[in-house]
This record gives C-alpha cells, structure tokens and sequence, in this order.
C-alpha cells in the first residue's frame, strides 16, 4: 500500500525524524535525551486515542486523548492544531480517574478532550508536563458523511506473540482509518497487568516493526466489543480485572445495563474489590459493553455476545438492538460487530450458535455485513437469511445454546460478477494475534464447511480490510505479509458515488 501522504507532509515529516528521536510524531519539539540517561517520559502508558462519548457526526469533531501515569500531582496539559497550522489550542485541564486494586500500584488514568476537529482534517497534538513538552503525534479527525474510508477489522489478538506484531505492523502499513476489535482485545481475562504486556506495548510501539508492532492507537482510533477473555473472571480471581472499562472511552448509547442487573456480567468480588472497580470505571461499567458509532457513510453497532449473563432473547436488548438500526436509516452501509459468530464451520466449535436468535434483526434492520471472533480463523458466508425453527421463548445465554432453522443462500452472489447481496453476509475474522489456529486443516477444504460457508482459511494470521466509497463496498482479507486471500465488492445501486 502506498501511505496517503502528501509530498510536503512527507518532508515535514522527514525533517521532524531527523531533529527529533524522542517519541514519534510530527510535531514533538523536544530533543532526544542522552543516551546515558534515563527516559524522562513520566508515562505508564503513553497517550492514544478514543472516540469518547461520540457516537454520531459533527460539524467540529471530537476525539479523547488517554495515557496513564503514576499516582503524583503534575501539571498536565494537552494543545492541538491542524497540521501545518500555527497556532496551537488548549484542550482545557485533564481530568484524571484513580485506579487502586490488588496487586498493582495505584496509578492516574487522564483524558483531554480534542475538540473543534475539522471532520476528516489532519491534525496534531501535544502533551505537556510541568511545562515541558514530553509527547506528540498526529492523527485524522473522524470523516464526514460522502467521504470514501477504510478501517481494519480483526479480533483474538492481545496475546504479545510474534503474530501479532507481524499483524500490527502490517495493519499499519495499510493506513486504516480506524480499526474495530469485535473482541478477545486481551489475554486471557481482562486484566490490567495483561493489556501493559500484550496490548499497548505493541499497539502504541515508537516505532513500526514486524518484531514489535507500530505506533498505532497513538494516532488511529481504535474501537472494540467484549470478548470470552475481556471480562471472563471475577474480581475474586483477578482483583486487576474488567479493564477494558478503566482503559476504553466509547459511545453511552447502549442499554441501560445496571450494576447487578440482569444481562450485566458480575463483578464477582468481596465489597471492597468491587468497589474500587467502580471507583476507576465511572460510568463507564457496565454501560459500555454495547454501543454504537457512525463513520462516514456507515453505522457500526458493537454487541457484547459471549456474555453468559447477556440475553439477546430479553425484550430489552432486542429493542435496544432493533432501535439502534431503525434509527441508522440514513446510513449507506450498516456493520455489526459480534464476538460470537451466529454462523460458524469450525469442527472445534460447532454448536456455538447463542446469536442466531437476533439474525432477524439484522435482517430487519439493513445490516450489510457482521464482523465476529471467537474462532482463530478466516470464514466468510454467503449472504443469507436464517430462520429460527422452533424459535426459543425462553433465555438464550449460553454460547453453545442450538438453534436450528432453515435458510435461504444468495449463491449466486460472488462478489466479481454478482455484486449485489440477497442477505446478511457473515465474517469471522479471528486470526489478529493469538498462536493456536482453529481447525487449520480446513483450509480449502470445503467437504468439511457448513452449506452456509463460500471461504474457510485458517492456516495463517490475518485481518480484514474494508473500503467504502458510496455505494461501493470491498473487502479484503489479508495475510499477516500483505499477501491478499479473499475479495468480495457489495454495491449498492443507486446509492452515492459510483
């Protein structure tokens, strides 16, 4: 792929990495240190990106800047600008969340708010501490409706294996826009101690490498669902757990889950244990587990699927899930993105059918294309319609809850010379990091796939590649070296740009 970069963006870039090895980033200011001494930068973690609490457009974007720092007063501060601008704007004073349990120090999760972004505008920032400027980076504001985009899907990936570093670092030679998660963001559950090993250290690398990973999140928005490992222990197990809701800052606008309620996974802990997760996640457990966000000319619905204490056949999910499509109606594609696959060919995993019961929704409401994990593989469906029979009445929670039915298969559709879907197509995109590959030996072997299934590959790591522009749809799925495996183009006439 060849970097969107301008040639005058390219030389500032040029000459910034030449007066400037400190941290990455166009508009860091400040020398290298001496070799001799030791690193200054005052971070646990070092910033990165979240959408915030954002979910639809504007017309000045937004984004939240995160890092973690030790548990001491400082003066922080962060400012902003276009890139080539001159002047730069304060993002006002960081606001900060302790986080104190077992087993790991106390410490200062901080967040600033970027505001006035220019919608699809290049922009940089700047973090300071007591004064002195201590990282920068650049990064895209969030794009507007009518403006072509490409994000990366891949799930199962937080485990610090030489597969995920070789798929960083090639998801960041393909330039994404944003990158979406469905789940299993870490391993193996969700704990703090997990995400400074094997998730940020290889996302927010200084430098791009297949033997390190990239400086991703730094400066490509990351978006992600729950997965089996993301909250699958409790507090009395893992004191450091839930994480995902200390460290992530995604859209309110899902159901109105309620600590202890039904559909909310427990905390599980003594009183002082559960307490000091709700100290450091605010309103943020168990809110977040589902959420939705637009880009562009698309809607992307994020489930929270694996949950044993989630009932998608509860009345009050469902009407939450079928309201969040009905009021995408304007949105060209609509996403969803469902850690377990309704629709699975692994021989390892073949009963995990627990989100077939909201297949209908999806039909209802428009969904183009679902994106899952849960299976360490590559498998695409044909685009579908599935019907449940008998349909449950009861609770539908466990992963492996059967639910047979009938369906109807657009074969026709291959994406080359029939480019126009007659249902749901499915993904699995499961290969983003973790070593243990799931039936590989299926790969092209189609004797051993469901009716239901036109692509299996499990035999290497991988991700998914998504472009739309208009009415246009491409998705391709990629090998850990940039080697394509798969093509599909979905159009949708009459709809946008040709």
């Amino acid at each position: 792929m060849v970097p969107r970069v301008t040639v005058n963006r390219f030389l500032y870039l040029f000459a910034f990495c030449i007066g400037c090895a400190r941290v990455t980033g166009p508009s860091a200011l400040a020398q290298a240190p001496d070799a001799e001494s030791p690193d200054p930068v005052p971070f646990i973690v070092k910033p990165y990106l979240q959408l915030g609490d954002a979910a639809k457009l504007a017309r000045a974007e937004s984004l939240e800047l995160l890092w973690h720092a030790e548990d001491t007063d400082a003066d922080w501060s962060v400012q902003s600008r276009p890139v080539d601008g001159v002047a730069w704007t304060d993002c006002g004073t960081p606001t900060w969340r302790r986080v104190a349990v077992e087993s790991i120090a106390p410490h200062r999760v901080y967040r600033a708010s970027l505001t006035g972004l220019k919608p699809g505008g290049f922009f940089e920032y700047r973090v300071s501490r007591n004064g002195e400027i201590v990282f920068s980076a650049e990064a895209m504001a969030r794009k507007p409706a009518g403006r072509p985009f490409q994000c990366v899907v891949m799930a199962d990936c937080g485990v610090n294996s030489p597969e995920q570093k070789e798929v960083a670092h090639q998801v960041h030679q393909w330039k994404p826009d944003f990158v979406v998660i469905p789940g299993d963001i870490i391993y193996n559950d969700g704990r703090i101690s997990e995400y400074r090993e094997k998730y940020f250290p290889i996302y927010n690398a200084d430098q791009a490498s297949a033997d390190v990973g990239a400086p991703l999140i730094r400066s490509t928005l990351f978006l992600a669902g729950l997965g089996q490992h993301d909250s699958g222990q409790p507090l009395d197990a893992h004191p450091d757990g839930f994480a995902y809701y200390m460290y992530w800052s995604q859209p309110l606008n899902g159901p109105a889950l309620q600590v202890g309620g039904p559909n909310t996974f427990p905390l599980g802990g003594t009183a002082e244990r559960e307490q000091a997760i709700l100290t450091a996640t605010g309103d943020r457990y168990p809110r977040m587990a589902n959420y939705s966000f637009d880009y562009a000319d698309s809607h992307w619905t994020m489930l929270d699927s694996w949950n044993p204490h989630a009932d998608w056949n509860d009345p009050m999910l469902r009407d939450w899930l079928r309201q969040d499509l009905e009021a995408a109606k304007d949105a060209t594609w609509k996403f969803v993105a469902c850690y377990l696959p309704p629709f699975n060919s692994s021989t390892m995993f073949p009963h995990t059918q627990k989100m077939r019961i909201v297949a209908d929704l999806f039909e209802e409401g428009g969904v183009n294309v679902v994106f899952c994990g849960y299976t360490h593989a590559y498998q695409r469906t044909y685009p579908l319609k599935f019907t449940a029979d008998p349909r449950p009445t009861g609770p539908v929670k466990e992963q492996g809850h059967e639910i047979p039915g009938s369906f109807a298969l657009d074969r026709e559709f291959d994406g080359k010379t029939d480019t126009t879907p007659e249902g749901v197509i499915y993904y699995v995109t499961g290969g983003g990091g973790n070593q243990q590959l799931h039936s590989p030996e299926q790969t092209d072997n189609s004797e051993t796939w469901q009716p239901y299934t036109a692509k299996y590959i499990a035999d290497v790591h991988q991700f998914t590649y998504v472009e739309v522009d208009g009415n246009r749809l491409k998705i391709r799925q990629v090998r850990k070296d940039g080697e394509e495996l798969d093509r599909i183009i979905v159009m949708k006439p009459g709809r946008g740009a040709q």
